[in-house]
């Protein structure tokens, strides 16, 4: 479990962010997505299709990164991951000594990034103490997804005291804040707690913005919904704009490189 120190900065994140926020719409349209800086394609919602590099802070989507990777695959094989924008080849060492220097200039993606790697000891000494601080700058910095992790870790007592009250406080500011994997939270706690029309609203807003997680879930609550909380007519329209959000994070370079990471 965290100091008290981080517990006080825990509470204070929380208390002074729901002040701020307070008068967001939970409920407003999820604002777009940002662009991969090469194909200005939309970024896929997946952090699995996309990667942030330490040497420019950039988050670059797969399909680039293996166009760009196949145009010498003798070099990507002797010298491993090579930026796609910025041409740099990354190391571990690099890679850390990088994200160093953009924290110093308060890049929330650099802190949200070195929180994976301390969580998971890759490429320094494994700590869930510098993580959770890591994450919880990251938050002050105004990451949306900074907020979901935390509710998640609260949800499940990693790293946190288990508190699932808490984690949708936080989920709620993620959501508020455009985070489309935290409307997915809410809506999963609130269908356990069997509250249906708000479950429904949330999983509407993710699946609006191309999840084909809250886009499946809506089809199986409509044909299991007897009460019918969810109309044909309303699902008709969340399925055309899911269809249109997940187009636009579309490209060939995309599928390309989805393809080739299955074979191997």
């Amino acid at each position: 479990m965290v100091s008290s120190e981080l517990e006080a900065r825990l509470d204070n994140l929380l208390s002074t962010t729901q002040v701020e926020t307070v008068d967001i719409d939970i409920f407003a349209p999820i604002p777009a997505r940002d662009e991969c800086p090469i194909c200005l394609v939309t970024l896929p919602l997946s952090d699995n299709y996309f990667t942030f590099f330490s040497c420019c802070g950039k988050y670059v989507c797969n399909g680039c990164n293996y166009k760009d990777m196949v145009t010498d695959m003798k070099k990507a094989a002797q010298h491993g991951l090579k930026c796609a924008f910025c041409q740099q080849w990354i190391n571990d060492l690099k890679s850390i000594k990088s994200l160093k220097k953009l924290m110093k200039n308060d890049h929330p993606g650099a802190f949200m990034e070195m929180a994976f790697k301390y969580k998971d000891g890759n490429g320094v000494l494994q700590s869930d103490t510098k993580a959770i601080e890591m994450c919880i700058r990251a938050a002050e910095l105004d990451h949306n997804e900074a907020y979901h992790d935390i509710g998640y870790y609260s949800q499940e007592g990693i790293m946190l005291e288990q508190n699932t009250a808490k984690a949708m406080e936080y989920y709620e500011i993620a959501a508020k804040k455009g985070s489309v994997h935290a409307h997915n939270r809410l809506a999963a706690n609130l269908h356990a707690k069997n509250e249906v029309v708000l479950c429904i609203k949330h999983m509407k807003l993710a699946a609006n913005a191309g999840n084909k997680e809250a886009m499946d879930c809506l089809m199986t609550v409509y044909k299991e919904n007897k009460d019918k909380s969810l109309s044909k007519e309303e699902l008709t329209v969340t399925l055309h704009a899911f269809h249109a959000s997940s187009n636009q994070m579309k490209s060939k370079d995309r599928d390309d490189a989805r393809a080739f990471n299955s074979l191997i």
